[in-house]
């Protein structure tokens, strides 16, 4: 069979042009390391190291985040306008604490300095003390504004946040004015303190 020469040479040429492109890039890229190197015979590679754990302010940042962000329908359950699904309530200590409820009784606290407990809803006792928290908004909403801001509270002051289909409705008053668990600020403000009181028990129980 014939050979045209010059397709022969072109061909030649063209096959020697590629191995050589191929060459240069393997030899851009340096050597693969190999699975193993710089570990003896039967050793074993080190873990990787863990990813470094969130701050307190940012734990706290985020529980007040979801919080707000809730949607209603998420808890499985139907609401009027102005009926609360949810309830915060924010002590301005040394250290701020922020409580949230649901009407489903999920629960959880945290300091802004860092500890608390999360998903207190499993609990029984937790899940109920929560429900009535939620309850008594309903009663305190009177007494409260709509709200497109959460701001924390002022120190010696209590901020309260009630989650409604409606908005967001608020209030921030001195603790030494929720002394009278008769008013509904008070006692949406020991019905809080109650939640919490419950949930710290149960910290203690794990603890102990």
């Amino acid at each position: 069979m014939h050979v045209n020469p010059v397709i022969f040479t072109l061909t030649v040429i063209l096959i020697a042009v590629f191995v050589y492109m191929q060459w240069q890039k393997k030899k851009a890229q340096g050597p693969k390391p190999k699975v193993g190197a710089g570990l003896k015979p039967g050793a074993v590679a080190p873990p990787r190291p863990p990813k470094p754990a969130k701050p307190p302010e940012e734990v706290f940042a985020d529980l007040r985040r979801g919080a707000f962000a809730t949607d209603p329908a998420s808890l499985g359950l139907s609401f009027e306008e102005h009926e609360p699904y949810g309830c915060l309530m924010e002590v301005g200590l040394s250290s701020i604490v922020t409580l949230v409820c649901f009407s489903n009784g999920d629960a959880s606290f945290c300091y802004q300095a860092g500890g608390g407990m999360t998903g207190g809803g499993v609990h029984e006792p937790i899940r109920k003390a929560a429900q009535e928290f939620v309850g008594l908004a309903a009663k305190a909403l009177p007494a409260m504004s709509l709200t497109t801001e959460q701001p924390l509270p002022e120190p010696d002051t209590v901020r309260f946040y009630v989650l409604t289909p409606k908005g967001i409705f608020t209030t921030e008053t001195h603790r030494e004015d929720l002394q009278d668990p008769k008013g509904a600020l008070g006692a949406l403000f020991y019905a809080g303190q109650e939640v919490v009181t419950k949930m710290r028990q149960i910290q203690q129980q794990r603890a102990g």
